[in-house]
């Protein structure tokens, strides 16, 4: 073996714990970035085999009034360009569960052996649910508080209050998880559907087409097409349902997820890659005699720099080594994490071979660039140069520096002057060290700065609104019935009763057209007549005005809704329809509606006039005396018996507080996993500071020597090092802060808009540096007091002896 060789083998074995902490440290990057590479990965081919694999329908057309028969489909599945026809049916229901009452979707199946589109996977139980029986979505036992063979109390639009024994379990991809819907899904055959009071069939027509026309304006011009042949056969055409072709209903969640952990796992390795780049500096300085030597014996400058990047490479070989087996197990994990968020089963966990080699790319890559510059600096050092190093620059030779201007000892006292000046004494490591923590800090305090915003958000539901429940009705009641059975409860502070029906912007068309999903809620557009002065809710205005008494045919969009339609301004003319009957409306303003469907708000007396429906409502919002969680409950129920006693139909009751929890269990996933990666970027942020403080004691071992034979003790030597670790971390803190601020800005704006089509504001976690000044204190405390102890040790004539 080469001599200099030998050289790379005792610089990796002399210092087992600094070797292991920048393994450790590149592990992490590599650990990280295939964590979520391979959860990606992952999950990008899982999605394929679930959601896809049941055959979405590219769009539903709900027939009004009718229930049409098998010989239809038969004659839609031959026209041109449609793969498949199917008949359907979806009741929006309610079920009982303990003492309340919550939203129950039953989904009507014409033949369970056979289904064509938006297909069902049995799990356990009956294949077929006999009559009086239902099978459940695996998901909806949680909200359900059930199991197979348990019996829930179900009761339809029409019908009165029935036990449904849940007699199987399956599972649909297409479908988000119920538990976060609060929402049970279940399927029943035509005769469990007559068996609960309804007289309709079968009024949904699901299509599917060709690949090639798997867009939103070619499926719209040949379900428009088709709609068009149906109403030549006597068929009303109430609505069409065309959700996002091939798209999951949380895959914008999905993507906002992967896509910012991929770019944290990549900081992760960048943050590491420093930490490597900073001690590999501090090792050069500490061996520049060395390299002096070596180079007095005749070593090239190429030479000595590859003698470190073979060590570097090493380093990064144990890491990769390290990491690539743990990040395979956590990405299953994480996918599985995921999936559980978009109601999906992961048959297959294994991971590509392309995840692995950017493990190994990015693993040897980063590092290696990250310290090519000291490495090539410190190999082209001068053999005088390296043999006259004392630890100072050549600048500061001869002459005082401007912190020896500002720090003065009989301002500052020596131990504290003697401390700022070693901090500065070389500039570019610090510069270094510094970055280290404040990328580490920075990266920490924005991932706590953007999940508080997420918390910030979910606040604003009950800032934006003002009512304590919601009750919507399957159909319009007169408003002087509703108010007459309204006033007859106490405990209410006061009511509103209001107007609502689905909507779309369809020019030229009597029904409406969104971008639903067969759950009835993701991709659904509304239009709500409010009462006026509005007192429930209070949406924040992002452009124009709000409705006022007198506005007429005026419109305000919320977010979502204007999300449909960019191009549209405040001033334009938009045709929106009121019970199917097209009006046209002018914008005079846009709102923010946080984690709102969709939403047109006009005048109820301009929706009541449009409609035809005058002196019709309904949904009706409630403040009680009492906001507390109980009594809403209680309230609640309450409202809903005395509605059922006089036949008043309920469609939905939702508390404000069900809602809120309903979208904390979106984001729960999400911000568990932020919080997460931000953990990492703290322990590689101290690792740095660690690594820094530990080969600044060392490298000054001979300075500590000499401190002590002119008569400083142990506390003294202790005390200043202890100062330099704090002030070097703390002026990490201060650019740590000011890059969060950048940083939560604009990740916020974009996940935000990724996942909810509304920036999340700027928040300050001031926790977040509390936590990370701490870290940075006992990182400081821990990094210094061992290397000090270690120096106070050493006898003098050691110390100065030291090389």
């Amino acid at each position: 073996m080469k001599t200099r060789y030998r050289k790379v083998i005792r610089d990796l074995t002399t210092d087992y714990a600094k070797n292991l902490m920048l393994v450790l440290a590149i592990a992490i990057g590599v650990f990280g970035i295939g964590t979520i590479l391979g959860g990606y990965s992952i999950l990008k081919r899982e999605m394929a085999k679930n959601y896809l694999g049941t055959n979405p329908a590219s769009a539903t057309i709900k027939i009004e009034g009718a229930s049409f028969q098998q010989n239809l489909v038969d004659s839609v599945s031959q026209m041109e360009g449609i793969l498949l026809a199917e008949r359907h049916a979806t009741i929006t229901s309610r079920m009982k569960i303990g003492d309340d009452w919550y939203p129950l979707l039953l989904f009507v199946v014409a033949d369970f052996k056979n289904i064509k589109t938006n297909k069902i996977t049995s799990i356990s139980g009956d294949l077929v649910p006999q009559p009086g029986t239902m099978l459940v979505e695996r998901t909806s036992h949680r909200v359900m508080l059930s199991k197979e063979g348990t019996n829930i109390l179900v009761k339809t639009p029409n019908g009165k209050p029935r036990s449904i024994r849940i007699s199987g379990t399956v599972h649909d991809p297409g479908l988000a998880p119920a538990w976060q819907e609060k929402t049970g899904y279940a399927y029943i055959t035509e005769s469990t559907l007559k068996l609960l009071g309804e007289t309709q069939g079968f009024d949904e027509l699901r299509i599917t087409v060709s690949e090639e026309e798997q867009t939103i304006p070619k499926i719209t011009e040949k379900t428009k097409q088709l709609c068009i042949e149906l109403e030549k056969r006597g068929y009303n055409v109430h609505e069409v349902q065309i959700p996002p072709p091939l798209r999951h209903p949380h895959q914008g969640q999905m993507n906002a997820v992967l896509l910012l952990f991929t770019l944290f796992s990549f900081l992760l390795l960048i943050l590491s890659s420093i930490l490597v780049a900073t001690v590999i500096a501090t090792l050069m300085t500490k061996q520049i005699r060395e390299i002096g030597i070596m180079k007095t014996l005749g070593a090239k400058t190429k030479q000595i720099a590859i003698l470190y990047f073979v060590m570097i490479f090493s380093l990064c070989a144990g890491a990769i080594l390290l990491g690539i087996p743990l990040s395979q197990h956590a990405a299953s994990v994480f996918a599985g994490k995921i999936a559980t968020l978009l109601n999906l089963v992961l048959f297959d966990v294994s991971i590509p071979y392309w995840v692995p080699l950017v493990q190994i790319v990015a693993g040897l890559l980063f590092p290696l660039v990250s310290t090519f510059f000291p490495v090539w600096r410190g190999s082209r050092i001068s053999v005088r140069k390296a043999m006259d190093n004392y630890g100072v620059s050549e600048k500061s030779q001869g002459r005082k520096s401007w912190i020896s201007e500002v720090i003065k000892p009989e301002v500052f006292g020596d131990v504290f002057a003697l401390s700022v000046r070693n901090i500065f004494r070389q500039r570019s490591r610090l510069a270094m060290t510094i970055g280290l923590l404040a990328a580490g800090g920075a990266m920490f305090i924005t991932a706590l700065n953007v999940s508080k915003a997420w918390d910030a958000n979910l606040q604003k539901i009950t800032q934006q609104r003002f009512y304590d429940l919601d009750i919507r009705l399957n159909q319009f009641f007169p408003e002087a019935e509703i108010e007459k059975r309204v006033r007859t409860f106490t405990g209410i502070s006061s009511f509103e009763i209001s107007a609502f029906s689905s909507t779309s912007m369809a020019e030229n068309v009597s029904y409406n057209i969104d971008q639903t999903y067969p759950d009835k809620g993701h991709g659904s557009f509304l239009i709500m007549g409010l009462p006026l002065p509005n007192k429930m809710i209070k949406l924040p205005l992002l452009e124009g005005k709000w409705l006022s008494p007198n506005g007429g045919n005026d419109v305000v969009l919320n977010h979502m809704a204007h999300a449909l339609s960019p191009d549209l301004k405040v001033g334009d003319s938009v045709s929106l329809t009121v019970d199917d009957k097209p009006m046209r409306w002018r914008i005079i303003g846009f709102s923010e509606d946080l984690y709102s469907p969709a939403a047109a708000y006009v005048s109820k007396s301009s929706f009541q006039k449009g409609s035809g429906i005058r002196t019709l409502a309904n949904m009706i919002r409630f403040k009680f005396t009492n906001h507390d969680q109980a009594n809403v409950g209680r309230m609640a129920r309450e409202i809903e018996s005395a509605f059922n006693k006089n036949n008043i139909s309920i469609y939905q009751s939702v508390p404000i507080t069900l809602f809120r929890n309903a979208i904390g269990e979106h984001m729960g996933v999400l911000v568990s996993s932020l919080i997460a990666m931000a953990i990492l970027m703290a322990i590689v942020g101290t690792l740095g500071l660690a690594s820094a403080m530990s080969m600044n004691i060392m490298e000054r071992t001979r300075e500590i020597g000499i401190m002590r034979s002119i008569g400083a003790t142990p506390a003294v030597v202790r005390k200043i090092v202890l100062i330099e670790g704090m002030l070097t971390g703390l002026m990490s803190i201060v650019f740590a802060f000011l890059v969060s601020m950048i940083l939560s800005f604009y990740l916020g704006q974009f996940l935000g808009a990724m996942a909810f089509r509304s920036p999340l504001s700027l928040t300050i976690s001031v926790w977040a540096i509390i936590i990370w000044i701490g870290i940075v204190i006992l990182g400081s405390i821990a990094a210094t007091l061992y290397p000090a102890q270690r120096a106070n040790r050493i006898s003098t004539r050691e110390a100065l002896a030291y090389e």
